[in-house]
């Protein structure tokens, strides 16, 4: 064989010849060698790219941005060593290697399988990146109202917010929520309502600015996010939007109906949520109060507004009244209101105790093997109480002393407010009993009916352990925060006397399984065996 048909060392000092060479075989691999230098536009179209081991070039090369990923790469070496870049890069990049000199025939065999392969693996980045897009639209999109979702809310307000805090640029954050939308359901049937809803969507998108961002947020609930806007500007946009979703009736197969929403408006510079969390919560508890004050309405967020309203009338009156006013709303929506309300009433430490409280009570109740359906029950028993509780005696929670003997008999009074306020929703059936037992002792000397052992509700005396354990576990005015250990002390001396005493072996363990507590477990497994051996003690 003649050197022609070998490819030798100095064929990579120039470009030109082994361009010729290389071309005889696909035309559209690049030679990157001495001499040539390519355009951005030939190495995307490249179905190969073919270069010697000139480690700053070929770094050069693999940082190109307009070198698609499913572009092979030949390195031509003189030695046996394989490059360290070809290994550093091997799982990022299609690159192989020859060690020249090397026949003609194996070169050429070698730069048709690499064509072979980059035909492949630019089909496969194809689809890759149409099902990403796919999926990413699925992901960000609901399916309903092709609006963005809460899941792309959630991810993009953060980097929002950030960016406008950066810059102290205004932005604003609407959410608002149509009237009565359970009866237009109700009345007109779900197809009818989701057609509603898509109609809304389009009005919205058409009544919003371009820059704005619009999200369905929940069922019938929507976000916009305003960047720019102060809130003078969200209000007249906010009332665009009102006008742009209410004005005209909404007709779909022989149906027709009207419509208004209630909306709330929270603004980053005005009212500095501290995080993005808190800016949602702002808005929504603005939403809330216009539900409150009569519905299709805007309300702006206004944290020493909402305080005084409240403080001012906080009496049962107002409390059912308020109620009332958000009784066709579902019992989710109920709660979550409640539960906005009473945080600006109570501050964060609210939210955290009925979250400490739910948790607990989940696992017990599986722990117990409680239907779902059961457990759901005692968790929204659990934010009404905490919920209710703080508006009506947030400034007897917070006192830092001991109660007197009139305020602890207005404590002593709240599971009857409870049952009166829950009575006025029939879905809140079951958790009243809940409501009204909380306050039972297992050995019969609670209130308000001083029942006995499992005369008292299975629920109550689930919510009773639960609740005082998450107590103990925090700070309170009055007193300081327990010790784990004193915590399982406090447990074993309530057994059989506050508490269940099979609940509170099973609480146990449910601390031990779910390590909530930072104690060994044998203390633990001691505690249960005091239980259990008292049980036997106490047996006929």
């Amino acid at each position: 064989m003649t050197e022609r048909d070998y490819i030798v060392p100095p064929d990579l000092h120039s470009g030109e010849r082994m361009k010729e060479r290389v071309h005889q075989i696909c035309s559209s691999a690049l030679c990157v060698f001495p001499g040539i230098r390519p355009s951005p536009d030939e190495y995307r179209k490249a179905a190969l790219i073919l270069t010697d081991n000139d480690p700053d070039q070929l770094q050069a090369l693999l940082q190109l941005p307009s070198l698609p990923e499913s572009t092979p790469i030949l390195i031509l070496i003189t030695d046996e060593t394989i490059p360290p870049s070809i290994l550093k890069n091997v799982t990022t990049r299609l690159i192989d290697f020859l060690v020249v000199p090397v026949s003609q025939e194996i070169f050429l065999h070698r730069i048709s399988f690499l064509c072979q392969v980059q035909k492949i693996s630019a089909e496969h980045h194809a689809h890759s990146a149409t099902l990403d897009k796919q999926l990413k639209a699925l992901s960000t999109r609901d399916p309903l109202t092709g609006l963005f979702n809460r899941r792309h809310l959630t991810t993009n307000l953060r980097e929002v917010v950030e960016t406008a805090q950066k810059n102290s640029s205004h932005l604003s954050l609407l959410i608002f929520n149509i009237d009565f939308f359970n009866k237009v359901n109700k009345s007109s049937g779900l197809h009818f309502g989701d057609f509603m809803l898509n109609e809304l969507a389009a009005r919205l998108t058409i009544a919003s600015r371009d820059i704005d961002t619009c999200y369905r947020f929940s069922g019938e609930d929507f976000v916009v996010l305003m960047p720019g806007a102060d809130l003078d500007q969200a209000y007249r946009i906010a009332e665009k939007i009102s006008n742009a979703c209410s004005a005209k009736s909404y007709s779909h197969n022989g149906r027709k109906q009207r419509i208004t929403i209630s909306a709330g408006i929270a603004s980053l510079l005005a009212h500095k949520p501290d995080s993005h969390d808190d800016f949602i919560t702002m808005a929504e508890t603005a939403l809330f109060m216009a539900k409150a004050y009569g519905r299709n309405r805007i309300h702006i967020y206004s944290p020493q507004n909402t305080k005084e309203e409240l403080s001012s009338r906080k009496s049962l009156t107002f409390l059912k009244e308020t109620l009332n006013r958000t009784l066709e709303k579902t019992r989710n929506s109920v709660i979550a209101s409640l539960q906005l309300l009473a945080q600006s009433v109570a501050g964060p430490e609210h939210q955290a105790h009925i979250s400490t409280v739910s948790h607990y009570v989940t696992l017990l109740g599986k722990q117990l093997g409680l239907p779902e359906q059961h457990i759901q029950t005692f968790r929204n028993a659990i934010t009404l109480y905490n919920s209710f509780r703080s508006l009506l005696h947030n400034d007897l929670l917070a006192k830092p002393g001991k109660l007197s003997h009139d305020e602890r008999k207005t404590m002593g009074d709240l599971p009857f407010k409870l049952t009166e306020l829950t009575d006025i929703f029939d879905y809140f059936a079951n958790e009243r009993n809940v409501l009204l037992c909380h306050g039972e002792r297992y050995d019969g000397t609670g209130h308000p009916h001083g029942l006995k052992g499992e005369e008292i509700p299975l629920g109550a005396r689930i919510f009773s352990i639960v609740d005082a354990v998450a107590a103990m576990n925090a700070e309170r005015p009055y007193r300081r925060r327990l010790t784990h250990g004193e915590i399982v002390e406090e447990l074993k001396k309530e057994a059989g006397q506050q508490f269940d005493p099979f609940l509170v072996c099973q609480v146990l363990t449910v601390i031990e399984k779910n390590r909530l507590f930072d104690l060994d477990p044998h203390v633990l497994q001691q505690a249960r065996q005091e239980l259990f051996a008292g049980f036997l003690k106490e047996q006929p």
